[in-house]
């Protein structure tokens, strides 16, 4: 886990094979009946594997703006293939496929300046711990979303809980060295979640 959070050779060519791979792979996963409304397919729904995956290429860059373009080149290129490999199956259309791919095309311009701002989570400070626990504070949303999808249809989705929470946990973990930043991370995580609480609360979209 250390040699992964920080210290791999992320090259562009490494940096393109990871996109073909898990664009592919997928894009295969989405093929699978048997695995619909599973933790197996979340990957090609939601973005908690993919914000674990952008981390990963931040951390293992040299630059804010080498982490901006190789993040935003790994969705570019990665997204396509998801819709790219159903298509070519003849499990969508090319329509079908464009109205999923228009919501993961904002997430793909995102990647430009949140790559940028990522990669200081490597920093080994106040401001890394802080960017850190933002991030965070992203898999922890889906972990509580997946907490309330497994309590509602259980045992679906119980892997990709695990994959939000060990995600904070191991992330944490490895990229912050110091204790004193790893707590600022946690209370990072903790402060954004109960605002964003209050913020549901008041507006009436949840009942506490």
């Amino acid at each position: 886990m250390e040699k992964l959070y920080g210290k791999l050779n992320m090259s562009w060519m490494k940096t393109l094979l990871f996109a073909v791979i898990t664009g592919i792979y997928t894009g295969a996963v989405m093929l699978v009946p048997a695995l619909e409304n599973t933790s197996f397919q979340d990957i090609g729904v939601m973005v908690e594997c993919w914000l674990i995956f952008a981390v990963i290429i931040v951390v293992n860059c040299n630059s804010g703006w080498e982490a901006s373009l190789k993040c935003f080149v790994f969705f570019l290129i990665s997204q396509p293939l998801v819709y790219l490999v159903q298509i070519a199956i003849g499990y969508l259309d090319f329509s079908m496929a464009l109205g999923f791919y228009k919501y993961w095309f904002i997430w793909t311009l995102l990647t430009l300046p949140g790559g940028y701002i990522a990669f200081f989570c490597k920093k080994q400070n106040a401001l890394g711990a802080v960017v850190l626990g933002l991030g965070n504070s992203i898999l922890a949303m889906m972990g509580v979303y997946y907490v309330l999808s497994v309590m509602n249809d259980f045992p679906h989705h119980i892997l990709s809980v695990f994959v939000c929470f060990a995600g904070i946990a191991v992330q944490t973990l490895y990229i912050q060295k110091k204790t004193k930043n790893r707590i600022i991370t946690f209370s990072t995580i903790i402060v954004v979640m109960l605002v964003l609480g209050v913020f549901l609360k008041l507006t009436g979209r949840i009942i506490i």
